[in-house]
């Protein structure tokens, strides 16, 4: 058990540690690397709020929340689907510069990002 803890200990520092690393490295302000990643789901075209959450393994309301500081960034809009107004679509907005386009489409900072997101993913059990 002691080890468990000291295991979830250094989990929680390499992740604080990583998230102000990303900040600096990602050069975009307050942009934290799980919004990177839904940015990255939708920099193809709109995706759902549902889709959004399934492909980076977060909650719903996580993705929501995450999705609300997108949108007052401007960088993400919602809107609602015409024919079911239960489904609510995210867009990239025009603010998204061609720059961050690019940095999202960097094979191997998205690469870093995913296998960062599966280390951290709550679903992951540890074994013995």
């Amino acid at each position: 058990m002691k080890e468990l803890i000291q295991l979830a200990k250094l989990l929680r520092e390499a992740s604080a540690l990583f998230s102000s690393i990303s900040k600096k490295e990602l050069d975009t302000g307050d942009v934290t690397w799980q919004q990177v990643l839904i940015l990255e789901q939708i920099e193809k075209g709109p995706r759902t709020m549902g889709d959004i959450s399934k492909a980076v393994d977060l909650s719903y309301s996580t993705t929501s929340g995450l999705i609300n500081r997108l949108e007052q960034e401007e960088l993400v809009r919602r809107y609602r689907d015409k024919n079911d107004r239960r489904i609510v679509w995210v867009a990239l907005t025009e603010r998204v510069t061609e720059q961050e386009r690019v940095e999202m489409e960097d094979p191997q900072t998205i690469s870093s990002l995913h296998a960062l997101q599966d280390l951290f993913s709550p679903k992951k059990k540890l074994t013995s």
